[in-house]
């Protein structure tokens, strides 16, 4: 990884990540265990960012997912409303990385008390569905040298990841899809593939709804008989949007 000015970020959707995961991380959470949460995920409303057939024979899906994830998110009123969720900082800038795609976000996570100590860092590579305007992808990567890129979106400059500075987390890919009604993007991973061996599980799973002005993530992980070994009980994260809305 190397720091470079050669791009300027216009910002996009977080996470999921959380961040994923939260956003859209799949396969670790910020604890162990599985905890009691209330509040299921919401799909709320907000700008739909566009109408479903895209601007400048862009696909409207990959654009808009990308801008909506772009920023700076946390769980600060879930956590103060419910006390089984933790205020957790969700972080997204825009990187280059022309050999993973044109469109990538690094994304940090962590708990609001300890921001210094990310418990998940990842890259998204935002792509289109061949055939379809209103669906999208998120390839989910690993960073090999994860210390170094603490707090990488305050470092005022653009910075350039390689193939070899992360490794896929293969089944791990959120696919998200256009909802005019409720003017969000709704998708998760699909089946098991996406593998985790955190608390005894096997598999983890992701659900996320992607909104204007923030996002909802719920991570799970499953043991081989399907049981649920970590993660949220009855809903997911909300992640409320702190920074503007990219243009």
């Amino acid at each position: 990884m190397r720091m470079g000015k050669n791009l300027r970020g216009f910002g996009w959707v977080s996470g999921f990540v959380s961040a994923a995961t939260a956003l859209v991380g799949c396969g670790d959470a910020p604890v162990s265990g599985v905890r009691a949460e209330v509040s299921a995920s919401s799909t709320g409303t907000g700008d739909s960012g566009g109408g479903a057939g895209g601007t400048s024979g862009e696909p409207f899906a990959e654009k808009e997912i990308f801008r909506r994830l772009t920023g700076r998110f946390d769980s600060a009123e879930q956590a103060q409303q419910d006390k089984a969720f933790f205020a957790v900082q969700l972080q997204t800038c825009v990187v280059s990385a022309p050999e993973l795609g044109e469109r990538v976000l690094y994304v940090e996570q962590a708990l609001m008390t300890k921001l210094d100590a990310p418990y998940r860092q990842r890259l998204y590579v935002v792509e289109p569905v061949a055939g379809s305007t209103t669906k999208g992808t998120s390839g989910v990567f690993e960073l090999v040298a994860p210390k170094a890129a603490v707090h990488l979106c305050d470092a005022g400059a653009i910075a350039t990841f390689a193939s070899t500075d992360v490794e896929r987390r293969e089944g791990c890919s959120v696919h998200l899809e256009w909802n005019p009604e409720s003017a969000t993007f709704n998708g998760g991973t699909e089946g098991n593939a996406c593998a985790s061996t955190l608390n005894g599980a096997s598999y983890a799973t992701s659900e996320v709804i992607v909104r204007a002005d923030g996002l909802s993530s719920w991570d799970r992980g499953f043991d081989a008989e399907g049981e649920q070994m970590w993660g949220a009980v009855k809903g997911g994260y909300e992640f409320v949007r702190r920074t503007p809305l990219p243009e």
